[in-house]
């Protein structure tokens, strides 16, 4: 089993390069799981929404920062829940022996190719949540997406038989700012499946982890 005790916890773009100890919350999709208008929608609103706050004038530094952050909190799950109900696209990640190569290649960074310490992951039908802390200082965050992406992509197509994109190329990524976000995001990435109706626990999904050093 990938996961670990479930316990209280105690502990938009990705810059290019990376310091140790910055830790990372990434969704990915798979390819075609959502239209370009439905995205593009949720950006241009996103977008509008963000202004209004920056524009502001009876606003304080901080307190737009607080708004911008309930804001990413809110079109986030705009967007998680579109892919949960998968409305659109493939769901190929159903199938176990897909959804462990998804799983193995996070594996792979935080044992044999020591760039990041994993935290927890979530897999599910058509997307992952996956949260990490940077070991390796000044390494390209984009090249080890490309990485856990490229090798699931292909092992992926070698066992549907096909060829072609498996990912979507962009990510929703966001730096977690300290420990308060990050056990909310943990509770949010593990929760997942529970949220959609597919297990009544946590523990009970096959492909969610939790780092034994982290819990809540």
């Amino acid at each position: 089993m990938l996961h670990q005790p479930f316990k209280h916890f105690y502990c938009r773009n990705l810059p290019h390069y990376s310091k140790n100890h910055v830790k990372y919350f990434i969704t990915s999709r798979l390819d075609g799981t959502l239209p370009t208008s439905v995205v593009q929608q949720i950006q241009e609103e996103e977008a509008l929404e963000k202004l209004k706050i920056e524009n502001d004038l009876e606003l304080s530094d901080t307190e737009k920062k607080d708004l911008k952050d309930k804001l990413y909190q809110k079109y986030f799950g705009k967007y998680d829940n579109l892919i949960d109900n998968e409305t659109y696209g493939p769901a190929w990640l159903k199938q176990p022996e897909l959804a462990k190569i998804v799983a193995d290649s996070f594996f792979h960074f935080n044992s044999t190719d020591k760039k990041y310490e994993l935290i927890c992951f979530c897999i599910m039908s058509n997307h992952f949540h996956l949260v990490f802390e940077m070991i390796q200082e000044n390494y390209p965050i984009n090249k080890i997406m490309q990485s856990i992406k490229g090798f699931s992509a292909r092992m992926i197509n070698k066992k549907l038989g096909k060829n072609g994109d498996i990912w979507q190329d962009e990510n929703y990524d966001r730096i977690v700012r300290n420990g308060e976000e990050l056990g909310r995001i943990i509770r949010y990435t593990l929760n997942n499946p529970v949220k959609v109706g597919l297990v009544e626990k946590w523990e009970d999904w096959e492909f969610n982890y939790l780092n034994p050093n982290y819990s809540f």
